[in-house]
Formats: C-alpha cells, structure tokens, sequence
C-alpha cells in the first residue's frame, strides 16, 4: 500500500524591518531548501526604516513585498506582521513561517501560530531573548557578515590572498572616510550628539560592511582613538561617541587624539 505523500510547507517569509537589517533577507533566504516554494515574501516598517534606499533595494531584489506603515506609531509594523501572520494560518494560506526579528514582542504571536498547528522558524540576531527562542519552533542565529559569503572550497584554498593581519601597526592603518559620517548619521537621535558605541559599530556594520578587524584595529574603540575630530565617554559602563563639533559639546570634555602606539 502506497503511503501517502506529505503536503509541501506553505511558507510564508516576514520580516521585520525595523528590527533588522536589508542583508538578513539574504541570508533567510539561503536557509529555505530551493524546491520548496515561498508563497508570501512581505517586509514590514514605519517610516524611518523603509524610506531607506538600501530597504528599499534589498526588498525589490528579493522580490518582497514591502507593507509600509505610514505615520502610525512606532509598533505599527509589528502589529501588521503579526495580523497578516494569523490570518494566513487560519486561512490555510501558510503553515510555516520564517519570521526575521529578534524582537521580544513577538513571543505571544509565535506560541500563537504553534498552537494552531503552524511551524515557526525565527531567524534573529545573538542579541535575541531567551523567551523568543523558545517560543519557536527553531530559532536560527544569522551569520556575522564578514561569513555571509561561501566558504572557499579547500580546492582552491591555496589560492586564496592570504589573509590581513588581524591589527595592523599604527604607521599604516587610517580610520575609514565613512566613521565620521556614520557618527552624524546616528547623532540626530541621539542626545546632544552622543551616540552609542555598540549603535555605531551596527550601523558600520550594517551599513557599510566595516569591521574594525578589517581596517587593521582590535576594536572600535581604537579604531576611534585613530580619529582626531571623536570623542568618547564612558558613564555606568556605557561607552558613547560624538563629534567634536557637535551642538552641545561642553568646553571641559577633553577630545581623544591619536596616541603613539
């Protein structure tokens, strides 16, 4: 007696944009086997996030729909995802779902969808909470970006350029042109223009795919101690970042300078 073939996953991939980054689309993607196919490909924001160029590419590239939410609240795109996300399972429209969050708040949406007979595969950063991790059926790390790339095959390895020191001496290494741009980027929101150490290098990251090991320096923090025109401080343990010529900059905060190393 023949047995009877398993129905194939209705798979519907959402994202979270406001909590992600455009490169994780990529990399989400990769973990769907290619015969299976994705039924619903859709990216929720709020204004901030996907009037981005870089959203807006990475979304048209991967061919998602991008469900903008115009001017209504700062969790206006969670509560749309986790609407469209019911809705398709009680529909019978999808039965497995990728979220791309490591959002917290989605926790309750997926011991939902598990309920009601939905597999949940939550794709999140390292940072994502304990909670989310377990209310899912499988919960995937995303890769750092400098991995995003296949591996070389140990064929061809030999051939590979040897790789770059992991710090270069002082004499040759220059802070990227980009550093400062970032840290004016990220000070509009931030107050009188601090901005957070751990903020900034996601943003380099995210951004522009700058490392600190790939620009010769053993972090961030020297990487900034490079540059002249930033200074840092540090209060209850949180190191924050801003311009020199920042508004607000009081006269008695002594600005970091390149030192001889």
């Amino acid at each position: 007696m023949n047995q009877p073939v398993a129905a194939a996953p209705r798979i519907a991939v959402l994202v979270d944009c406001d909590n992600t980054s455009p490169e994780a689309l990529e990399c989400v993607l990769r973990l769907i086997p290619k015969q299976e196919h994705i039924a619903f490909r859709q990216g929720y924001g709020n204004d901030s996030t996907m009037d981005q160029q870089r959203w807006r590419e990475a979304l048209n590239r991967h061919a998602f729909l991008a469900l903008h939410q115009f001017g209504n609240g700062k969790n206006a795109a969670d509560i749309a995802l986790a609407l469209d996300a019911y809705e398709l399972l009680v529909d019978g429209r999808a039965d497995t779902f990728y979220l791309i969050t490591s959002d917290a708040d989605f926790t309750s949406l997926c011991r939902k969808l598990r309920t009601r007979g939905g597999t949940v595969i939550v794709v999140g950063q390292s940072k994502a909470p304990p909670l989310l991790r377990e209310a899912c059926s499988r919960f995937h790390e995303l890769t750092p970006f400098a991995q995003v790339e296949q591996a070389v095959p140990k064929a061809h390895a030999a051939a590979a350029p040897p790789a770059a020191p992991a710090v270069l001496p002082a004499a040759v290494r220059k802070p990227p042109k980009v550093l400062l741009a970032a840290v004016a980027a990220l000070a509009t929101e931030e107050s009188n223009g601090w901005v957070r150490l751990s903020a900034l290098g996601e943003y380099l990251r995210d951004k522009y795919r700058i490392v600190p090991k790939q620009q010769g320096y053993a972090s961030l923090g020297k990487m900034i101690a490079d540059c002249a025109t930033l200074q840092t401080q540090t209060t209850n343990g949180t190191t924050t970042v801003r311009l020199i010529n920042a508004p607000g900059n009081p006269a008695n905060v002594t600005a970091i300078r390149p030192t001889a190393k």
